[in-house]
């Protein structure tokens, strides 16, 4: 942006340069010197814009790799959020969510193979967050919580 912001500020320059400019430009020292200037800036400028939209291909390349197990993280949460129909008592707010599910992010093992790491990730995430949300459950539902997960994630797999 501010690279973008610069070179407009150079073009506007040199075109009030040329409009200002006597009728021999050769002539025009200042001119010359703006232009030599600007050239050499607006090389280095166009290198960076093509080293910042390489970098924004790779990183999202990287956010969409990762997409998965956030569909998976969005299953479990609609799975945990249709539970408290179930039993008023079982109530998750989206924010104990997030804090497990960005805690699994963190503790579970680390692989640098993306699709090692991306398994690891969803069945880390997986089987925490049932243990988890198991340990609130009466024992005649937690059955029907894991028969919800498994048909939620079996649907989603079609």
């Amino acid at each position: 942006s501010n690279d973008k912001d610069m070179l407009q500020e150079l073009e506007d320059k040199i075109l009030k340069l040329i409009s200002d400019a006597s009728d021999n430009l050769l002539d025009d020292e200042v001119l010359i010197e703006t232009l030599g200037a600007s050239k050499k800036t607006s090389e280095v400028i166009h290198v960076r814009m093509e080293e910042a939209e390489t970098t924004a291909e790779q990183i999202d390349k990287a956010r969409e790799s990762y997409r998965i197990v956030a569909k998976r993280g969005s299953i479990l949460y609609f799975v945990i959020a249709d539970i408290g129909l179930v039993d008023p008592m079982y109530q998750y707010s989206l924010e104990f969510f997030n804090s497990l599910f960005k805690l699994r992010l963190n503790k579970s093992e680390k692989s640098d193979d993306l699709d090692m790491r991306l398994n690891i990730l969803i069945d880390d995430v997986t089987s925490s967050f049932f243990l988890n949300i198991c340990r609130g459950l009466f024992e005649e539902h937690k059955l029907l919580y894991a028969f919800l997960n498994a048909i939620q994630i079996g649907i989603d797999s079609e």
